[in-house]
């Protein structure tokens, strides 16, 4: 109880201090595509403070930490689905198993949409609505090195859609676009039965300096001015400590990221890097059931989750339901309907 306390203090206080970063500069983390961070890819790992790096249970572990993969033991299966305030969509998939002995693949899909997006012109004028929709692609792999160590490795890659080409006239648009592919290393440990630790850097870049940065023409004549698509440099470092209050499982959460929004392959100056922090605790408060809290920024969530099996003849498959709720308290967002399953194939 001592150590889960003192760990407690030490994580809130860690996560205070990030999330006192320049708030200011959170535009230039990317604007559709950086929804893909801020919704995160499992309602599991959302009604904990979107954290997930550290754990080997995360899933899908091709996005959360591909190291991850190099401790799984059977076929396991994801699905999520979120709706949101403002007429958003989203949802993962994700599919994942061992090779081998010492290595894992995994395949992720995440998904992000609008509904209901107004389109006006100049002129301030409605001229109707469009859905754009945002997906990105991961594959990953992972080596387990040691039997409390692995690395990862995985490669991702986005397609957008804005949807707008019908409100263009005399104008040939360019409606969808793809990135270049962006590459993500991890490094995920375990201490020991109660500690564990990760490292993910994510978005690096085949091009120049690493950055993934790329340019979207939206009218094939060029006659409508070029965007640049961009998604920082992120470190993103993880911590998970696990205990037992009255006989029940406790679990405790942090991670800190740090963006550069710097078109360099390292900068130094504190006015080109976003910190950011995230935080997370639950309890299995009966068998098979979790309760979860945490923090994203300055998001708060709830959570809870459900573990039964599914008897098939002689065959037993682990079935896991999650649910989470999210309050954006600098927007004033309340979402309520965020569920997720996961299921294992031995």
């Amino acid at each position: 109880m001592k150590n889960l306390v003192v760990t407690a203090l030490a994580v809130c206080s860690l996560a205070s201090s990030v999330l006192a970063g320049p708030f200011s500069k959170k535009s230039e983390l990317g604007g559709f595509d950086g929804f893909v961070e801020r919704m995160g890819a499992g309602v599991r790992e959302l009604g904990r403070g979107n954290t997930g790096s550290a754990d080997t249970a995360s899933m899908p572990a091709a996005y959360w930490n591909p190291a991850l993969l190099g401790f799984r033991e059977n076929l396991g299966v994801t699905i999520n689905f979120e709706k949101r305030d403002l007429d958003r969509l989203g949802g993962s998939l994700g599919v994942e198993g061992k090779v081998g002995k010492r290595m894992g693949v995994g395949l992720a899909v995440l998904y992000r949409g609008d509904t209901d997006f107004m389109v006006i012109d100049d002129d301030d004028e409605t001229l109707g609505s469009a859905e754009p929709f945002f997906t990105m692609f991961y594959l990953g792999f992972a080596y387990r090195a040691t039997r409390r160590d692995a690395f990862g490795l995985s490669f991702s890659m986005s397609y957008d859609n804005l949807d707008i080409a019908q409100y263009y006239d005399g104008i040939e648009m360019e409606d969808s676009f793809r990135s270049p592919v962006t590459i993500n290393l991890s490094w995920f440990r375990q201490w020991n039965n109660k500690w564990s630790s990760s490292v993910v850097i994510r978005n690096l870049s085949f091009s120049r300096n690493l950055s993934a940065r790329w340019t979207k023409n939206p009218s094939k004549d060029n006659s409508l001015a070029s965007t640049e698509g961009v998604r920082p440099k992120v470190l993103q470092i993880g911590l998970g400590y696990r205990s037992q209050i009255m006989g029940k499982p406790v679990y405790a959460w942090m991670e800190a990221l740090d963006y550069q929004v710097a078109d360099t392959l390292l900068a130094f100056d504190p006015q080109l890097h976003v910190w950011t922090g995230r935080v997370g605790f639950e309890c299995e408060i009966i068998p098979n059931a979790t309760l979860r809290l945490g923090m994203d920024d300055l998001d708060w969530m709830l959570g809870a989750g459900y573990k039964f099996d599914i008897r098939v003849g002689r065959k037993k498959f682990p079935i896991e339901v999650n649910y989470a709720f999210l309050y954006e308290s600098r927007a004033g967002i309340w979402t309520p309907f965020t569920l997720g399953l996961r299921g294992y194939i031995p």
